[in-house]
């Protein structure tokens, strides 16, 4: 039976991650310092050295646990059968993502915010397009079942992800996960013309 992380160790990782975030948004990655690290979060450099080898690897870690926790939470087999969207499931898995993001926000906050790491978003949409393409293909779904170029798609719908959260992040997370599941299913499979009331034409080739 594997062993538990004692409760004094989770609480001073736990002060460290949210001293580290607060330095970022302050002075910006390349700025923080150990010390500064310690000095906020009140431990000594030694202690520091017992949980991670440098400001390198904390980053590292706690950006891999969240994000490893806001993939798990995009899951578009769950609500797509017989490549049919059910729209339930869909405003579940949205809610699941907003639910996730709201839980961390701090951490995107800082990360999508002006000191935030180089390169973050970029890094994070390329993970969704491959969890979305992944998921594609898992479904059975090939090139040649969409009329419009798969990564045209794929493309568009992860920049929209993405770009959605750090709107929502930067509104203070309002509206509520739950509100922005039902929104956002109505964009997605009506179209964000449709979606916003306005009439779409026939098309013509």
């Amino acid at each position: 039976m594997p062993k538990k992380t004692d409760l004094r160790v989770i609480r001073t990782r736990k002060n460290i991650n949210e001293a580290f975030l607060k330095l970022i948004q302050q002075k910006g990655f390349d700025s923080v310092t150990i010390q500064d690290i310690a000095n906020e979060a009140l431990i000594n450099r030694a202690t520091f050295y017992l949980h991670y080898e440098d400001k390198f690897d904390l980053l590292e870690k706690m950006s891999n646990t969240i994000i490893e926790e806001l993939m798990n939470s995009i899951n578009p087999a769950y609500h797509i059968e017989d490549k049919e969207v059910k729209i339930k499931k869909l405003q579940s898995t949205i809610e699941n993502v907003y639910e996730c993001v709201s839980k961390n926000h701090s951490f995107f906050k800082v990360m999508f915010g002006e000191h935030g790491v180089y390169n973050f978003r970029n890094d994070l949409e390329e993970m969704v397009r491959n969890k979305f393409s992944k998921n594609m293909t898992d479904l059975g779904v090939h090139p040649s079942d969409f009329e419009i170029p798969k990564d045209l798609i794929v493309h568009f719908i992860c920049s929209a992800f993405v770009g959605v959260i750090q709107w929502w992040l930067k509104e203070d997370m309002n509206p509520s996960p739950r509100e922005m599941s039902l929104q956002l299913s109505k964009i997605v499979t009506m179209g964000p013309m449709q979606a916003a009331g306005i009439k779409v034409g026939k098309m013509f080739e």
